[in-house]
């Protein structure tokens, strides 16, 4: 066989074999970029997930029939952080009772529109929403007990349904890396499933015997 052909296929296999291993490398280094492409999108999706489940603001509120004083945690969502869900634990104490009392409450707060007054300062001139309240012992119950008679007690006393609506100013500070973003002051007017059903039934009820008021600040927390 003539030794140039063969140069020319070992060559030509030597050739071959390069392009493949070109190829190869090149799929293989692809990959990898792919993968930790991949892992740190994954992670980023971990870490917003993660961050989703820390609230957003911590807040104390005066009153609202959940107890003279309540504290807790809120999360704000929706594109304009117009959606807000609280859950806080208040603090009734004991007045003319044996015993002061503890309640729990979450509420899904709506305020959708916000006035910007100033660079800082924004208005909310509504905000809405609902919340459930109970309060914790055993003389409250959800069903009346069978010493009652059937229907006796038309509501729960452990579980109250309210609605409410108000208004808010939020305050945003100027530093960029505090840990608080920024204050929300807020009230609202508020009246429950009974006290509603009352004031419709009895007419001799005033204005202020079914609805009341509330009054409370939220810490915004600055999102990393």
């Amino acid at each position: 066989m003539n030794l140039s052909l063969i140069n020319t296929q070992k060559l030509f296999i030597a050739l071959v074999s390069l392009f493949l291993s070109t190829v190869s490398l090149a799929q293989s280094s692809d990959q990898q970029q792919r993968d930790t492409l991949s892992s740190r999108g994954n992670t980023k999706e971990l870490k917003r997930a993660a961050l989703s489940l820390v609230p957003s603001s911590y807040m104390i509120q005066y009153a609202g029939s959940i107890g003279l004083l309540s504290a807790g945690a809120g999360w704000d969502y929706g594109k304009q952080k117009q959606w807000s869900t609280d859950f806080l634990m208040g603090y009734v104490p004991k007045y003319d009772t044996d015993r002061a009392k503890l309640t729990m409450t979450i509420r899904q707060s709506y305020t959708p529109w916000t006035v910007q007054l100033h660079e800082q300062l924004s208005y909310h001139p509504l905000r809405t929403g609902i919340y459930l309240n109970t309060t914790l012992g055993k003389q409250f119950w959800y069903k009346e007990p069978d010493k009652y008679p059937s229907s006796y007690y038309k509501f729960s006393t452990r579980l109250r349904i309210n609605i409410f609506v108000g208004q808010d100013f939020s305050y945003k500070f100027k530093s960029s890396t505090s840990y608080f973003e920024g204050l929300k002051f807020y009230y609202d007017l508020h009246t429950s499933d009974l006290y509603l059903i009352s004031g419709i039934q009895n007419k001799y009820l005033k204005f202020d015997d079914y609805i009341g008021l509330a009054l409370g600040i939220k810490f915004q927390i600055r999102r990393k």
